[in-house]
C-alpha cells in the first residue's frame, strides 16, 4: 500500500498539479517577501533621508544665527547699515529653517532639545535687535547688553550642538539600518534565483521524464508493429504505466499470433511451392506441342489457335513464375548473385525485349545514355525493368512514350521509368505494391494478377535497393540501388574490353572493330554480338589500341566514337562508321544511345555486301 502512495504511481494529472502548484505558491511567497522586504528599504531609505535633511537644517540655523549676530557686530562697530544686511537676511530665514525642522524631526530626543531651542532662538533674535538700537549707547551699557546676549548664544549653540551629535549618531544608526536593509534584499533576491531555479529544474526534470517515457512508448508501439520485442519500462501506474502494460499484453497477443501466422505462411508457401512445380510440368508439354503445332498448321485459322494457346501458356507460366517469386521471397529461400552491373547494356536489353508489345500499341522506347553500374542480381534487375516497363507500355497511354534514366546521388543510383499514362490516383498509392490488387482495373482488357509490382517491391528490397512510385506529371517509378564503387565499375570495364574472339564457338565470318571510350557502349555491342556469333568483334577504349587492333584484325566494320575516327583508321576497314551521330548509315554515322534495329540492320549489309 505505501509503495503504491509513492509519486511515481501518481497520476500524470497529478503530478503536473503539485508541480504547477510548488511553483505556483514559490512565485506568490517570493513576490511576497519582495514587496515586504522592498518596503522596509523604502522606509529606511526614506528615515536616511529625513535625518540627512535634518542634519543639514541644523547646521543652517547654525550658520544664520551666527551670520544675524555678525551682522549686528559690524553695525555697532562702524555703523554702517550695510553690514544689517546678513542680519536681516538671517532673520526671515530662521523662521523658515525652524518651521521645516518642526515638520522633519521626528526623533522624540531631537523634539525636546528643538523645544528648548525655539524660546532661545527668539531671545537671541530679541536680544540682537535691542543690540542694533543702541548704536549710540556707552560702552558700559554695549558690553553689558553683549555679555546678556552671549550667555543665550552660549546656551542656544549648546542645544544646537547637542541635536548635531545626536543627528550625526541618528545618521549612523539609518545608514546601518538601511544597509541591513540592503543586504537583505540581496539575500532574499538570491533566495528567489535559487527556488526559481530549482522549481525550473524540477519542472525540466518532470517534462524531460515525461518526454523520454512518451518516446519510449512511441517506439515501443513501433517495435510492437515491427513484430520486435519492446523495451523494459519504469514499473508505474500512472496513465503511460498503464499504455506500457497494454503494449506489453498486447505484444504477448501479437506473439502468439505471429507464430500461428507463421505457421499459416509456410504452410502456405510450401503449398504454392508444390502446386506450382505441380502446375508446370503439364505446362511444358502444353507449350511444347503448342510450338510444334504453330509451326507445323499450315491453315491461318488452325495456326491462330495454335498461337493462342502457346500465349495463354506463355501468361500461365509467367504467373506461376510471379507466384513461386513471392514464396521464395516470403520463405526467406530466395538466392541472389549481386555483383557489379553495367546499367546501359542492361537497359537496352530490357528495351529490346520489350519492343514487339510497345509497337503493338504504338509506343515508344526511350533511354538516356550511361555509364554509370550497380550492385544487384542481373537476372533479377532485368526481370524488375521488364515489369515496370511493361506496366508503362499496358497502361500508359496508346501511341505515347516510355523513357528510362539514370541519375546518381552519393552512393545511390536511381533508374527512372516514366510513361505518359494517366498515373495513379492519390488515394490508390497505399495499394500500389500489394500482392493480387489491381487498383480497379481487374475488370478491363488488359491482362494480368496484380503480382508484378509486389514482386518488384521485394526483388529490389532482397537486393538492398528500392522502387517507389513518383506523382508528377508523367507517371514514374524510381529503382534505387547501390553504386558499384571504382574498383567494380573497372572490373566491368576490363570484361567489356576482352575479345569475344578468343573463344569462338562457331567459325567466324566477319569482324568488327569498336572504339570508344565509354565502357557501357563497349559493353552493349558485346551484349548485341552475342547474337551473331559467326562476328568476330575486338574493342578499344582509345585511338592506340583500336589502330593496333585494326591493322591486325583488317575488320569489314570499324566503329568509332565522334571524335575518334581517322583517315589511319579508315584505311583498315572496309567500312568505318561514326557512333554518336545521325542515325544514317549510309553516310557512315549511328545514332547514340545505339539504335538496335539499325545496328542489326547494318551487320546485314555488311554480310550482304561483298
Amino acid at each position: 500500500m505505501n509503495a503504491l502512495l509513492h509519486p511515481r504511481h501518481w497520476s500524470l494529472g497529478v503530478k503536473g498539479g503539485v508541480i504547477i502548484a510548488a511553483s505556483l505558491a514559490l512565485l506568490l511567497g517570493s513576490a511576497a517577501t519582495s514587496y515586504t522586504l522592498e518596503r522596509s528599504t523604502a522606509a529606511a531609505t526614506a528615515d536616511m533621508l529625513r535625518t540627512m535633511q535634518v542634519q543639514a537644517d541644523i547646521q543652517r540655523l547654525h550658520t544664520q544665527i551666527a551670520e544675524a549676530a555678525t551682522g549686528v557686530r559690524g553695525y555697532l562697530l562702524t555703523g554702517r547699515d550695510d553690514f544689517l544686511a546678513p542680519y536681516r537676511i538671517a532673520t526671515r530665514q530662521l523662521p523658515a529653517t525652524m518651521a521645516r525642522l518642526q515638520e522633519t524631526v521626528n526623533d522624540p530626543e531631537q523634539r525636546s532639545r528643538l523645544d528648548r531651542v525655539r524660546p532661545l532662538l527668539q531671545n537671541k533674535l530679541d536680544s540682537l535687535e535691542e543690540l542694533r538700537g543702541q548704536r549710540h549707547a556707552s560702552s558700559v551699557e554695549l558690553q553689558q547688553h553683549l555679555l546678556a546676549s552671549k550667555q543665550v548664544l552660549d546656551q542656544l549653540r549648546a542645544e544646537i550642538g547637542a541635536m548635531n551629535v545626536h543627528e550625526t549618531e541618528l545618521v549612523a544608526k539609518r545608514t546601518l539600518a538601511l544597509q541591513q536593509a540592503s543586504n537583505r534584499n540581496l539575500w532574499m533576491t538570491i533566495a528567489v534565483i535559487a527556488a526559481g531555479l530549482t522549481g525550473a529544474l524540477a519542472t525540466l526534470t518532470f517534462t524531460f521524464g515525461l518526454v523520454r517515457r512518451v518516446r519510449l512508448a512511441a517506439e515501443n508501439a513501433e517495435r510492437l508493429n515491427s513484430d520486435l520485442p519492446l523495451k523494459p519500462t519504469l514499473a508505474t501506474t500512472d496513465e503511460l504505466g498503464q499504455l506500457a502494460d497494454r503494449l506489453h499484453q498486447a505484444s504477448v497477443l501479437l506473439a502468439g499470433r505471429a507464430t500461428a501466422a507463421q505457421a499459416a505462411s509456410q504452410a502456405k508457401t510450401e503449398f504454392l511451392a508444390r502446386t506450382s512445380h505441380e502446375l508446370r510440368t503439364p505446362l511444358n508439354a502444353i507449350l511444347g506441342y503448342a510450338q510444334l503445332l504453330e509451326g507445323g498448321l499450315s491453315e491461318p485459322r488452325d495456326h491462330e489457335h495454335a498461337v493462342q494457346i502457346r500465349l495463354a501458356g506463355q501468361h500461365l507460366l509467367s504467373l506461376i513464375d510471379e507466384v513461386l517469386d513471392i514464396g521464395r521471397i516470403e520463405a526467406g529461400k530466395l538466392t541472389l548473385d549481386r555483383a557489379p552491373v553495367a546499367l546501359a547494356p542492361l537497359v537496352a536489353e530490357a528495351l529490346a525485349l520489350m519492343l514487339p508489345l510497345a509497337q503493338q500499341r504504338s509506343v515508344t522506347l526511350r533511354h538516356e545514355p550511361t555509364a554509370l553500374a550497380v550492385m544487384a542480381d542481373r537476372q533479377r534487375l532485368r526481370q524488375v525493368l521488364l515489369n515496370v516497363v511493361s506496366n508503362g507500355i499496358k497502361y500508359g497511354a496508346a501511341g505515347g512514350t516510355v523513357s528510362v534514366s539514370c541519375t546518381q546521388e552519393g552512393s545511390v543510383i536511381a533508374i527512372h521509368i516514366d510513361d505518359s499514362g494517366p498515373g495513379i490516383p492519390a488515394a490508390m498509392q497505399d495499394r500500389l505494391f500489394t500482392p493480387f490488387d489491381r487498383l480497379g482495373i481487374e475488370r478491363g482488357k488488359t491482362e494480368g494478377a496484380g503480382l508484378g509490382l509486389a514482386v518488384s517491391k521485394s526483388l529490389m528490397q532482397a537486393m538492398h535497393g528500392d522502387i517507389r512510385h513518383q506523382p508528377g506529371a508523367v507517371t514514374r517509378f524510381t529503382l534505387t540501388l547501390p553504386a558499384a564503387t571504382a574498383p567494380e565499375a573497372a572490373a566491368i570495364a576490363s570484361a567489356a574490353a576482352v575479345d569475344v574472339a578468343a573463344a569462338p564457338a562457331i567459325a567466324t565470318t566477319h569482324s568488327l572493330v569498336c572504339i570508344d571510350d565509354d565502357a557501357a557502349t563497349r559493353t552493349l555491342i558485346a551484349t548485341l554480338m552475342q547474337r551473331r556469333p559467326h562476328w568476330r568483334l575486338s574493342t578499344a577504349a582509345d585511338v592506340a589500341g583500336g589502330l593496333a587492333l585494326a591493322r591486325l584484325r583488317q575488320p569489314d566494320l570499324l566503329l568509332a566514337a565522334a571524335g575518334l575516327e581517322d583517315a589511319e583508321l579508315r584505311a583498315c576497314a572496309r567500312k568505318t562508321v561514326v557512333l554518336g551521330g545521325a542515325a544514317d548509315t549510309s553516310a557512315g554515322q549511328l545514332s547514340k544511345p545505339l539504335n538496335v534495329p539499325a545496328f542489326f540492320a547494318l551487320l546485314d549489309l555488311m554480310e550482304q555486301t561483298p
